[in-house]
């Protein structure tokens, strides 16, 4: 069995942290090594880590000042001493065989990453899962890099993944920046070549109110991301071309989505470089053979009438939570 290193960055989240560490510690493969990483969390989070440190050899704490995310992840991977590393959140919780199925699955198809199903867990209860349960594939690379911009059965987020540890040789996670997992995934997927698949709902991604996505400061890195993805793949890889305008694009929107679920007005100026970015990359749109009707129709209606987009919009979201 292969060591498999855990990480999960640590800040502010005492009421969840228990059930997160307690969820990795009961999984079915047990060669582990779960690395917290307490990023100068205020709370009890810190004597919550060393309390599970003295209580299992396998739990590995690392307290340092509060740097963010991204620099909590990165000094797990610099600590970490599996050949495969799993992310998970310090809010989220795991299925007891996240980890051996997603290891099986990297194994079985010769790949360097691994993907799996996710359910979407909200306070009040309920329970959201998008995909079924029984299929398992391998994405090539081009067809990772569309799945990953498509969000059906993955997305770039960095959890409900298995890496191998040379992946991150050279990459890092931005710090300082938000959408932390959008400026790296490409590279990691373009390193991989493939990724394989298996929507088996094995992580629990919890929806807090109060979490980094669902605050007042709007995250415009989002954007920042998108067009640095859109750039590698003009470069390196011409022919996903329509893939990276079309998410540049598209991610103009999700920005002015984080403006509206959030309540916060956009400004006019914004409003303006949001369509600018829509109209100069119509073309790709138009010829994007694997864009979803209701897409289409989304760029369509911003384009349209902001005030009839945002009526929509926000009709939507009290259907469809997620």
């Amino acid at each position: 069995m292969e060591l498999i290193s855990v990480i999960v960055p640590v800040y502010n989240v005492e009421k969840y942290l228990p059930a997160c560490i307690e969820s990795i510690l009961c999984q079915t493969y047990s060669e582990l090594e779960i690395i917290l990483v307490n990023d100068g969390s205020p709370d009890k989070c810190p004597e919550i880590c060393d309390e599970y440190a003295k209580k299992d050899s396998r739990v590995k704490v690392i307290h340092q000042s509060n740097q963010g995310l991204s620099s909590a992840r990165n000094t797990g991977i610099d600590n970490s001493s599996g050949k495969y590393i799993i992310f998970v959140d310090s809010d989220d919780t795991i299925e007891p065989t996240m980890v051996e199925d997603l290891y099986t699955c990297v194994i079985k198809y010769n790949c360097s990453m691994a993907a799996c199903g996710r359910k979407y867990v909200f306070e009040d209860g309920k329970v959201v899962c998008k995909v079924p349960d029984n299929i398992e594939k391998v994405f090539s690379f081009s067809d990772a890099i569309r799945e990953m911009n498509t969000y059906f059965y993955f997305d770039m987020s960095a959890w409900a993944k298995i890496y191998k540890r040379e992946l991150f040789d050279n990459i890092r996670f931005p710090v300082g920046r938000l959408s932390e997992d959008f400026f790296i995934m490409y590279k990691l997927i373009a390193l991989s070549q493939k990724v394989a698949y298996i929507s088996k709902p094995l992580y629990n991604y919890l929806q807090r109110k109060s979490s980094i996505s669902r605050n007042k400061n709007i995250n415009h890195d989002f954007i920042t991301a998108a067009r640095e993805q859109m750039e590698f793949l003009d470069k390196n890889y011409p022919e996903l071309a329509i893939i990276g305008h079309t998410a540049y694009a598209s991610a103009n929107l999700t920005v002015l989505d984080f403006y509206i679920k959030n309540g916060v007005d956009c400004p006019r100026e914004k409003l303006n470089e949001f369509r600018k970015a829509v109209r100069d990359n119509m073309e790709y749109i138009k010829s994007n053979k694997y864009l979803s009707k209701s897409k289409r129709i989304q760029f369509s209606l911003f384009l349209f009438s902001y005030h009839i987009y945002k009526l929509v919009f926000s009709i939507y979201r009290k259907v469809i939570r997620v």
